[in-house]
This record gives structure tokens, sequence and C-alpha cells, in this order.
């Protein structure tokens, strides 16, 4: 319980720490409006010169610490891009790189599945049709090497359905 009342105790007084250095800075920024109210009465009462000299130099302060406002935010943003820039970059480079390593993971996990089955890879499909096309090249060839004697003929006639001996 004790240490309930010094945890409330410490917040109450941080919030009252707040409080004070609001109102302080608050006190401050009055006193410079303050200050700056009291040069403009003065330029104002003592020469009209010197209140315009104020002003045009009051605007050309504005003027000079807006253009370097502007630019240090042109500054922040392009390194803020380039940055954004590069993280993206590298978002992409990594994306790319895990669906490479997924693709790759996936064809392994195929193939291995259709070799488990059985299934003939392509490189032996080919392989085979091409050990196919050649014993067909084969055949024709010797189908073209072997002519039919005039005897074969001849029984081809008859109706033989012996093939006569040579």
């Amino acid at each position: 319980m004790a240490t309930k009342k010094k945890s409330l105790k410490s917040a109450r007084s941080s919030a009252r720490s707040k409080s004070d250095t609001q109102t302080q800075l608050l006190n401050i920024v009055h006193q410079v409006w303050l200050a700056g109210l009291g040069a403009a009465a003065r330029a104002q009462r003592g020469a009209p010169k010197l209140m315009e000299e104020l002003v045009a130099e009051g605007a050309q302060v504005h003027a000079d610490t807006k253009q370097a406002a502007e630019k240090a935010l042109r500054s922040a943003l392009s390194g803020v891009q380039g940055t954004l820039n590069a993280r993206m970059e590298k978002v992409r480079t990594d994306t790319a790189d895990a669906f490479e390593n997924l693709e790759k993971i996936f064809r392994a996990r195929v193939h291995s599945a259709l070799t488990q089955l059985g299934v003939p890879s392509a490189g032996e499909v080919e392989s085979l049709s091409k050990r196919v096309d050649a014993l067909n090249a084969n055949i024709d060839k010797l189908a073209r090497a072997r002519k039919p004697s005039p005897r074969m003929r001849a029984a081809r006639k008859n109706g033989s359905s012996h093939s006569p001996t040579p």
C-alpha cells in the first residue's frame, strides 16, 4: 500500500513539473512578444524611418529563415526518400530471393514425388524417344534391304499361308 502512495505522489509531482515547465515556457514566449511590441512602439514614436528599417530587416530575416527552413526540409525529405528507396529495393531483392528459394524447394519436392512414383523424367523420355526413332530407322533399313524372292511372290499369289523355305 505504501508503494502505491509513493507512485501516486511521484506521478503528481511529475505532472506538476510538466505543468511548471509549460508555464515557464509560456512566460518566456509572452515576454518576447512584449519586448517586440515595446520595440515597435518606441520605433513608431522615435522615428518613422527607424520603423521602416526594422520592418525591412524583419522581412529580410523572415525570408532568409524561410529559405533556410525550406532548404532543410528539402534536404530531410530527400534523405528520407533515399532511405525509403534503399529499403524498398532491399525488400524487393529479399522477396525475389525468397521466391527463388521457394521455387527450388517446390521443384525438388515434385521431382522427388515423381521419382518415387516411377514417372520418367523429361530427359529419360527424350532418350527413349531417340532410341525408338533409331530402332524404327533400323527396321525400315532392314525392310528395304530384304526384298521378297521370286518363290515368295509365287507363294503369295497361290494363297499359301506357309512361306516356302529357301
